[in-house]
Order: structure tokens, then sequence, then C-alpha cells
């Protein structure tokens, strides 16, 4: 989990680089608060094992868990995906939860 947690920091690292919101990874603290995965159990937020030699394996679910605040500006966002894994990789089941500013509010006005 902990290599999960790790590459969504760097993916969203990247993105907030590019648009001049970070200079440095160790800044990006600074917009992402908190950790990027988790476990999902019997509690909504299981608590993340960091432990080296736990393995995923297929069967298992977890959450990319991302957001992203700008104290500055006063907003900020969070996305979260529900994932499985897989015998041959990784199945999002959240893929088909609307997105888009478009599509959430045709959502929110019963369009979709």
């Amino acid at each position: 989990m902990g290599d999960v947690d790790l590459t969504a920091r760097k993916y969203n690292y990247e993105l907030l680089h590019d648009l001049g919101l970070v200079d440095c990874y160790e800044n990006v603290g600074k917009l992402i608060w908190h950790g990027g995965a988790h476990h999902v159990g019997l509690d909504t937020h299981d608590v993340v094992a960091f432990s080296p030699d736990m393995l995923l394996k297929p069967g298992m679910v977890f959450c990319v868990d991302i957001g992203v605040y700008n104290e500055e500006w006063g907003i900020g966002f969070r996305l979260e995906d529900n994932c499985l894994i897989t015998e041959d990789g990784c199945e999002n089941l959240s893929a088909a939860i609307p997105r888009t500013i478009e599509d959430i509010e045709a959502v929110m006005r019963g369009d979709a």
C-alpha cells in the first residue's frame, strides 16, 4: 500500500508541477495534505499497512484517495476511486462515476 500511496502522490506532483503550483516534490505537501491511498474494508478508511512485506493480491480492494487543497485560494477537491486487484491488473470500480462539470451537473438535474 505504501507503493500505491507513493505512486499516487508522485503522479499528482507531476501534474501540479506542470501547472506551476509546486516547484519540487518536497513541497507537494502544501497542496496534498493526506495520503493518496488506503484499504477498503470493514471501516470506510481502514488503517493502511505500510509493511514492506505486505503484498497486494487479487481480490483486495483499495481506494486511491487524492485530495488537493489550495488554502490561499480557498478551494480544494477530493477524488476517490475504489480499485479491485485482479489476476492481471487492476479494475477501477468507480470508473463510471461522472467526473466532468457537465456530467456532474446533468446528474444533479436528473438528466443522466
